[in-house]
């Protein structure tokens, strides 16, 4: 208290009663009413306003700030004292003071937290309790971190992806990369020097969050690309890593309609939507987000079976299919499977749900499958050798066999004239060495081209058609 009574600040208030070394002072808290007195934290400077001293007595005040544990009471403007007054004062251990009649009361109160932030061993001690109580909560989630150092410092933290200018602001970084900014309001020393501690603490939570992420994703695509006699295995191992397989799960993919795929920038967009998932709550683990085959697969787990996806119409402008609910390692494979070959039949920014497409539903699985992919592209391989009629060998074989091997109407489907449709099937026939009219040969080679053109693949290559 000597030590504030002497900066430019403290030399307006006089001290009339009580000890003035008897407790540190910790802060200042304006008063306006006595049961802000009772809430006061230990150790501050409490400055009453008139409406709270005509409230109650001195002699009230001093009690109240005597159980508190306050260090100091400052009375607005000169007053005297009393031998009740001045006994009491030093009993309780608080010392009484009166401010400057011509200055206002928030200049007293910021003059006086200015003074405390530039003290030393006050600076040196709000920080030190401040790192040790963040590294006592070490382990904690990023909203617990943030209000602890928040309590503890005596200012409002928070987080940004984006540091304002105005704005102080430490930076979060993960793996070295920058990652987003803790920020927060005022020009306090000690806060600043947390905030830098607060930002390493949030880096290393994102960090170890991140690669818990990343071990999960593995053990998911493990799973899904597991043989029958891995599977036993591929289920523990995800089991291990966080993956609910046990849960009913109920599966989306996405294709982004962009020829290159779905980028970084899409994952994080699809990430944060997911972890906004209504009901999250009642997941049986966090949603798992991860790239797959040719687009983005996202998982949700519950402990019971559901029947609808809760972000269904959520998108944008990819191409989205939902899987129906299934149960345990070979479910989720049975839902992740189905979520692609349902997404093979959206269009840019449509939701198509595999329990939706009916008799179709066939066809969608054979176009998930990787091995009816490749069995119709070894199927369809000798069409390569057409020349100029290998893009087109397929769709127009297609067409012509979807047409009941009707010339007429397969030339209306690709816009030729029949006689055009006749030259293409005969060169197709003869390349294939397949005799069209036998009704099973029919039968497999127009799944093949469904199977083929529903993953946008010529045969022979492995990346889709859009890309060559």
């Amino acid at each position: 208290m000597s030590d504030l009574l002497r900066t430019s600040a403290g030399r307006r208030l006089t001290l009339v009663a009580g000890p003035w070394d008897a407790r540190p002072v910790e802060g200042v808290v304006l008063v306006d009413e006595m049961r802000e007195l009772e809430s006061a934290p230990p150790g501050a400077l409490a400055i009453l306003s008139r409406h709270a001293i005509q409230a109650s007595s001195v002699l009230d005040a001093l009690r109240v700030a005597g159980r508190g544990g306050l260090a100091a009471i400052v009375l607005p403007g000169p007053s005297g004292t009393s031998p009740d007054v001045v006994g009491l004062a030093r009993q309780v251990g608080v010392a009484l003071l009166a401010g400057a009649s011509d200055h206002s009361l928030s200049d007293t109160v910021l003059g006086l937290s200015a003074a405390l932030r530039a003290d030393p061993s006050l600076l040196l001690r709000r920080t030190r309790e401040a790192i040790e109580g963040l590294g006592a909560i070490e382990g904690a989630g990023e909203e617990d971190i943030l209000r602890a150092a928040s309590r503890s410092i005596g200012v409002e933290y928070g987080v940004a992806e984006v540091a304002e200018p105005a704005v102080n602001s430490a930076v979060i970084r993960v793996d070295g990369r920058p990652d987003g900014y803790v920020c927060w309001d005022g020009e306090d020393p000690a806060a600043a020097i947390v905030a830098g501690v607060v930002a390493t603490t949030l880096g290393r939570v994102r960090a170890a969050a991140r690669a818990a992420e990343r071990a999960r994703e593995q053990a998911l695509l493990a799973l899904l690309r597991a043989g029958a006699k891995d599977l036993a295995g591929a289920a523990r191992r995800a089991r291990h890593e966080g993956v609910p397989v046990d849960g009913w799960h109920i599966a989306v993919f996405l294709r982004d309609p962009a020829p290159s795929g779905p980028g970084e920038a899409t994952l994080r967009h699809v990430r944060r939507m997911v972890a906004g998932v209504p009901g999250s709550d009642d997941l049986a683990g966090p949603p798992v987000v991860t790239r797959w085959q040719d687009g983005i697969l996202v998982v949700v787990t519950t402990d019971e079976r559901v029947g609808s996806w809760p972000l269904s119409g959520q998108w944008g402008a990819m191409q989205a299919g939902v899987g129906t609910c299934h149960a345990g390692a070979e479910g989720l494979r049975r839902t992740a499977s189905q979520a692609r070959a349902a997404a093979s039949r959206a269009g840019g920014g449509e939701v198509v749900r595999f329990d939706q497409l009916g008799v179709n539903a066939i066809l969608a699985e054979l176009s998930g499958s990787d091995s009816a992919l490749m069995a119709a592209r070894d199927m369809l391989a000798p069409l390569d050798g057409l020349g100029a009629l290998a893009a087109p060998a397929v769709p127009t074989l297609r067409a012509y066999l979807d047409s009941w091997g009707s010339r007429t109407r397969a030339a209306e489907l690709l816009s030729l004239h029949p006689n055009a449709v006749a030259h293409r099937i005969r060169r197709i026939a003869d390349v294939l060495g397949v005799d069209l009219s036998d009704p099973q040969t029919r039968f497999a080679l127009q799944l093949a081209c469904h199977v083929v053109l529903d993953r946008e693949c010529l045969p022979g290559t492995t990346g889709a058609a859009a890309s060559l």
